[in-house]
């Protein structure tokens, strides 16, 4: 959601997405959204490359700067770099091997990432605390939704750090169910291994700032 290629179908890995200067077709120094769109990957979503152009587009006058632009990838590599921190903590004390890093490491690790995200400190990380950490990353709105929804596991709307351990407890289940393979896992066990692989393949993927970068 984050960057030109993650509109639709994403550039080939061998290609080289344009620069800022090549979208600006008409070299004025700002990037239209007839512009925005000539370079989105073909048959791309045309009311996500706007929705995309409006983020980027800071002051809302229509045109993309060079410093929105440079804002916008700054913001992306933040988000993702949080969003990578998040999914890593989200594992690491549920699928560590044994020896490579201590409880008290893990549970480091899970409070500096909660932590970034819990921008109240009150404990907890409510829906919109986790919608804005993430907003500028790779997942769209439904993936992230469904991200919480699996976290959330008391449907009271914020994210504890009990849940979070729990989770974990979930996706070791998970893994340790797909080892032995006696049956299809329980649903929840499912679904927590589902939101959590979707997220994890697209955070692993080409980072949103490094392809904006090339994009604009």
């Amino acid at each position: 959601m984050s960057s030109i290629s993650s509109i639709g179908g994403g550039f080939r890995p061998h290609q080289k997405p344009p620069s800022f200067e090549q979208i600006d077709s008409n070299s004025d120094g700002g990037i239209s959204l007839d512009e925005f769109e000539s370079a989105a990957p073909k048959g791309a979503d045309s009311s996500k490359s706007e929705e995309l152009f409006k983020k980027i587009d800071a002051d809302g006058d229509g045109s993309i700067s060079k410093a929105e632009s440079d804002a916008f990838k700054d913001k992306a590599k933040k988000a993702d770099s949080l969003l990578q921190s998040f999914l890593f903590s989200l594992q690491a004390g549920g699928t560590q091997k044994a020896g490579t890093a201590s409880d008290s490491d893990a549970d480091k690790d899970n409070k500096s990432a909660f932590d970034a995200i819990d921008t109240d400190a009150n404990g907890g990380i409510s829906k919109d605390e986790f919608s804005a950490a993430f907003k500028d990353s790779r997942l769209n709105s439904d993936q992230l939704n469904k991200l919480f929804s699996s976290l959330d596991q008391n449907g009271d709307g914020s994210v504890s750090q009990d849940e979070v351990k729990s989770f974990q407890s979930s996706m070791q289940q998970a893994g340790a169910h797909h080892h032995h393979r006696h049956g299809p896992p329980p649903e929840a066990l499912q679904n927590a291994s589902q939101a959590y692989g979707s997220a994890s393949q697209l955070s692993a993927s080409n980072s949103t700032a490094a392809t904006y970068t090339q994009a604009a």
